[in-house]
């Protein structure tokens, strides 16, 4: 069935691309399942099988069950739960949860501050005062947004999925009970991926993602009135249960199945769409002519898309989650470790020595031997018939192990935390240094190692969701309606997302305090001072007029207002009000659970 995708499609079309498997790499013409486009015009049953075509080819598809089996073995490492032998059947395996460590030291200095929007318009001749200003306001609302929603915070959590499940994932979207854009991180099991497609720099190139999702029945119902009789009978009228369905989206469509039965289908909600308006026209006559002008829509993107952000690094190209991950290539070195952890812990049990009993000499029962041992445990008194009691009873003692048995432990531990880059943010990895100056160089190679290889991308996934809340901005604020935009350049502070040593700040500012190279404020920011511009003010009262400060007294005493507490940015509203039509409208703007 033909759409007008057809043309957007054939870009994406792997005709001259990878194709998963070396006999298929070099194959002509059709390489897939044949399959219709996603149209509004289909009927629910053609929608039906269509779908279910999708969720079929990316369950039964070698990628996802290699990508289950890693993501697994990833989660129970990453838990503690780590591959034994004789321990699995105790209670609690002796385990050294290296995995864990690195990867928990990791996630902070790789995403411990907010990565900083930056708004720009793209041609400078388009620049006026009140663009500017226009500028300006969505960039303190971009800001503003990256601190009610958390963003520093999601950006860990869809590393920490990379980390473990192979895949992070983002989506964004209209909060209608904020009233308000909303980003949420989602579990990579709850999506369908297109199988043939990939996570690259320009983004997921499937031609379908797949969420299953969870909502109330009552909830349900409220927002597709249509299939009121067909949840209510499938609950047996308990509206309080929760139903689960995929939410499937291609980059113009969304729709909603549960099992065969399609619940809704309609176009991306997230776009602004031509408007076709019909203009009067009086001529110098007094005729009236009218004309059918077409209205663009105002968006920040080029071409609608699916409201899904991917966080994808070791990946080949051929599958949309990663080949390999920081936690895969590191199980054999974490195996080895709890190897090496239980040889040592073994021996040292050895060292507290076994006791041999001898029946010929000690004229003792098997029964009585045992009792013996015992006793002599508790440093008890045992009486021997006949014979020398070295004879009749004996201690044997293990030997302590070689050298290398611990060296080899301490190496390998420092490879597993080389590979994260953490070494040099753990006592233990940098206890052999003995200077200051080879700690400092060991921490400076463990950031290059984050910021170079894993935090870059990280401030291109927060690039793809500040560009999409612009986008969301001009869909649904409704200041921005009808005001001509420029084309805005949005993108993230090179370096925000940097790990820093705050020490090392600390003492730089000092320095070019002491020098007279950096004002007051920036040495405070750098200090990371509760509230720098308080400090200053203090500090030049001190200088002025220090009779003052002393009788200042604290915030909280009489007469001494608390601090006011910060305020949204003006300009855009904190909750803008966009009254739909009726409630279809609005059916993909609830937050995903």
């Amino acid at each position: 069935m033909a759409s007008i995708l057809d043309g957007f499609y054939s870009l994406g079309d792997r005709v001259n691309k990878l194709i998963r498997g070396m006999q298929e790499e070099q194959k002509e013409g059709v390489v897939s399942e044949m399959l219709p486009e996603l149209d509004l015009a289909m009927s629910d049953e053609e929608l039906s099988k269509l779908t279910q075509k999708w969720e079929r080819a990316w369950n039964e598809s070698s990628v996802k069950a290699e990508w289950v089996k890693y993501g697994d073995e990833n989660e129970r490492y990453w838990k503690g739960k780590h591959y034994s032998r004789v321990e699995m059947e105790q209670i609690r395996p002796l385990v050294d949860n290296l995995i864990f460590e690195s990867l928990e030291t990791f996630l902070p200095q790789a995403t411990r501050r907010n990565p900083e929007p930056m708004v720009t318009i793209a041609n400078k001749q388009e620049s006026n005062p009140e663009m500017l200003k226009i500028v300006e306001t969505i960039k303190d609302r971009l800001a503003y947004l990256a601190d009610v929603l958390k963003i520093r915070l999601k950006i860990k959590k869809a590393a920490r999925h990379w980390a473990i499940y192979l895949l992070g994932v983002a989506k964004v979207g209209w909060d209608t009970s904020e009233d308000d854009i909303t980003v949420r991180v989602i579990r990579p099991k709850k999506l369908i991926l297109d199988p043939e497609g990939t996570v690259d720099e320009d983004g997921y190139t499937g031609k379908y993602v797949g969420e299953f999702r969870k909502m109330e029945a009552s909830i349900l119902v409220r927002m597709v009135p249509k299939v009121t009789a067909f949840i209510t009978e499938m609950v047996k009228g308990e509206m309080g249960t929760d139903v689960q369905f995929i939410e499937w989206w291609t980059d113009e469509y969304m729709c909603w199945t549960l099992g065969s039965k399609v619940l809704l289908k309609k176009k991306n909600p997230h776009w602004n769409y031509d408007t076709n308006k019909t203009e009067q026209k009086v001529d110098d006559y007094g005729s009236t002519s009218t004309n059918d002008v077409t209205i663009p829509g105002m968006n920040h993107f080029s071409t609608p898309r699916k409201p899904y952000i991917f966080l994808s690094i070791f990946n080949l190209g051929t599958q949309p989650v990663d080949d390999t991950s920081l936690i895969t290539q590191n199980l054999s070195n974490q195996d080895l470790i709890n190897k090496r952890l239980k040889q040592i812990d073994r021996n040292a049990d050895s060292m507290n020595g076994g006791i041999v009993v001898s029946e010929e000499r000690s004229g003792l029962t098997k029964e009585q031997a045992a009792s013996v041992t015992e006793a002599l445990r508790r440093g008890g008194t045992v009486v021997i018939p006949t014979g020398s009691p070295r004879d009749a009873v004996d201690r044997f003692t293990g030997s302590s192990l070689p050298p290398d048995v611990f060296n080899q432990l301490v190496d390998t531990r420092n490879r597993l935390r080389d590979t994260f880059g953490t070494r040099g943010s753990s006592p233990a990895g940098i206890q052999n240094e003995d200077t200051v100056r080879g700690k400092i160089i060991v921490r400076g190679l463990d950031t290059d190692r984050i910021g170079g290889g894993i935090t870059e991308y990280l401030e291109q996934l927060s690039d793809d969701i500040y560009n999409w809340c612009v986008q969301l901005m001009y869909v649904y604020y409704e200041e921005l309606r009808g005001i001509k935009i420029p084309k805005l350049l949005v993108s993230v502070k090179e370096g925000s997302l940097l790990p820093k040593d705050s020490t090392t700040l600390a003492n730089q500012a000092i320095e070019l305090w002491s020098a007279g190279a950096i004002d007051p404020m920036s040495l405070f920011e750098r200090l990371e001072w509760p509230d720098p511009k308080k400090a200053v003010e203090r500090l030049i009262q001190w200088k002025t007029a220090p009779q003052m400060l002393l009788q200042e007294g604290q915030p909280g005493q009489p007469g001494i207002p608390p601090p006011a507490a910060p305020s949204p940015p003006q300009g855009l509203p904190l909750a803008p009000q966009v009254p739909p039509p009726n409630l279809e409208n609005v059916l993909a703007q609830v937050p995903p659970q």
